[in-house]
């Protein structure tokens, strides 16, 4: 292990977890991303994601009257929608 690790350059030096959790790591993501690709390719999920993405992405974040924390919290809901799209891609490259 401790070879393994002298030899690393760069970036990859840091990466003192090993690849067990790396492993681990990319096995739950693939999880989760399964779990929100289940959910919202149905029909009922399909319905809430629109509808999502219709109050949120789809509205300015800023509006004229809008204060900065209000175009935080619209930005923040933003956000999650961005992740479940996200999530659902990369079920979609499983």
């Amino acid at each position: 292990m401790i070879e393994a690790l002298k030899n690393k350059t760069g970036w990859a030096a840091l990466d003192i977890e090993g690849f067990t959790q790396i492993d681990a790591n990319v096995v739950k993501g693939r999880e989760i991303a399964s779990q929100f690709h289940e959910c919202f390719r149905t029909d009922a999920g399909q319905y809430v994601l629109n509808r999502l993405i219709s109050i949120t992405l789809l509205r300015p974040t800023v509006t004229p009257a809008a204060t900065q924390f209000e175009a935080g919290i619209r930005e923040g809901r933003a956000d999650i929608v961005r992740q479940i799209l996200t999530q659902l891609e990369t079920a979609e490259k499983q």
